[in-house]
């Protein structure tokens, strides 16, 4: 048996001389954007940047209006605020994502509702949200994570029973489809980021995407300060200081604007996002079709109602067991040694996520004492999360997707160095 790189072995993967593809992506057509933004004068607010990737990006996820916005944490809050959600109103949300699916819900007064997710797709169980409907919900923020596609048939034949709001948190994927649907087009709302990490990116960034134009007409007025859009700007943006529709009953809001530079770096990139997302998707069923044969490792259930499959991160379930009870942040570590990219463990489950501790700002959130006991994450059991978490995952990044067959071959590779070797740690 090799040994392992962790311990002193040399790796299945050397970095320095076989580094991963990079990313971000970029070439001399975003250097060229980023000059004519530099050289206009127009940096932000409504630019023709903006105004096309707006359009770019409704034509590309099939909706009639998408709407910029500074990042994807407040374009959450930003749906919320225009389906109306505020105290009193509970919000039902997965226990296994990034902490912002939640603390935008505190952010408009509201009360998020932890429920646990599918063990074979880390996305909420559709079973879980019917458990927690109360005569205050809301909404349910359905949340496609890593590789997976949330079970939207399920999530809204519920909402339609109880009258809900689907928001859907799309962070995880650009371009990914369900039943021929792209995702951001089957509920109210759909939320995408564009943070560095993400699979469409302009460093930081987001979306928002709907076909109500009602909803609409207020998440454009509420990313711009709380100004409605004007009538020909149904679809896109309006024109700077103009005469706004609706004129003199504006929203209060802030300043959720993004900038000329992120949206031309967004037009390039977005020109890339299928043919990217075609490569990850064949490295991955390759990849997984190796994983299949290996003891310990499964890979995430593809639902054959994803049509299009999109990527955040490669993500695949650890038994620990069937790895001689090797622990799976060790068995992580051997695997990050093994491959020279870091292999992480889920997101950690909200009602012990340290990022996610409402508790810590009674300032803000202390509206009433029986507000302040519901908005504590420690009064959720998430047994299915805390397994995938502690126990049973591992996640890479996207970018090892966007490499060769070969490349597949030695993460597998890896994978089976550590499962032969697993005694010795």
């Amino acid at each position: 048996m090799a040994k392992l790189a962790i311990l002193g072995g040399i790796p299945v993967r050397d970095t320095r001389l076989n580094p991963w593809p990079k990313w971000p992506v970029w070439d001399q057509n975003e250097e060229k954007a980023l000059l004519e933004v530099l050289n206009s004068g127009v940096w932000s607010y409504n630019g023709p940047k903006e105004t096309e990737f707006n359009k770019r990006f409704a034509e590309f996820t099939g909706t009639k209006y998408a709407v910029s916005a500074a990042n994807g944490t407040v374009t959450l809050q930003m749906a919320l605020e225009a389906c109306g959600i505020g105290v009193g109103d509970e919000v039902i949300i997965p226990g296994l994502t990034w902490q912002a699916t939640a603390a935008t819900i505190l952010d408009v007064n509201a009360t998020p509702v932890l429920v646990d997710v599918c063990e074979d797709t880390w996305c909420i169980d559709p079973k879980e949200v019917e458990k927690a409907i109360t005569p205050r919900t809301k909404a349910i923020i359905p949340v496609h994570l890593y590789g997976s596609f949330a079970d939207m048939d399920e999530i809204l034949r519920i909402a339609r029973l109880h009258k809900l709001y689907v928001i859907e948190d799309c962070a995880h994927k650009h371009g990914g489809e369900w039943n021929g649907q792209k995702a951001g087009s089957i509920g109210d709302i759909g939320s995408f980021s564009y943070q560095l990490s993400k699979h469409l990116t302009a460093g930081e960034g987001g979306s928002l995407t709907t076909n109500n134009f009602g909803l609409y007409e207020k998440l454009d007025a509420l990313r711009n300060c709380g100004r409605r859009p004007e009538p020909a700007s149904a679809g896109g943006a309006d024109k700077g200081e103009g005469v706004y529709f609706d004129a003199g009953n504006f929203l209060q809001s802030g300043n959720y604007r993004m900038t000329e530079f992120q949206a031309a770096i967004l037009i390039e990139g977005l020109k890339r996002l299928p043919e990217q997302n075609a490569v990850r998707d064949t490295n991955a069923i390759y990849l997984n079709t190796l994983l299949a044969g290996i003891p310990g490792v499964k890979p995430m259930k593809r639902d054959p109602r994803e049509t299009k499959e999109a990527y955040f991160n490669f993500a695949f379930r650890y038994n620990q067991e069937e790895f001689k009870g090797l622990p799976a942040p060790k068995f992580r570590a051997a695997l990050t040694a093994e491959l020279g990219i870091e292999v992480a463990a889920s997101y950690i489950p909200l009602n012990k996520c340290s990022l996610y501790a409402p508790l810590t700002k009674p300032a803000r959130h202390k509206l009433s004492e029986a507000y302040w006991a519901a908005i504590d994450p420690a009064r959720f059991e998430l047994p299915v999360c805390d397994h995938i978490h502690f126990q049973g995952s591992a996640c890479i990044h996207h970018k090892i997707l966007m490499g060769t067959k070969a490349d597949m071959d030695l993460v597998a590779a890896a994978i089976r160095k550590v499962y032969d070797n697993a005694g010795l740690l």
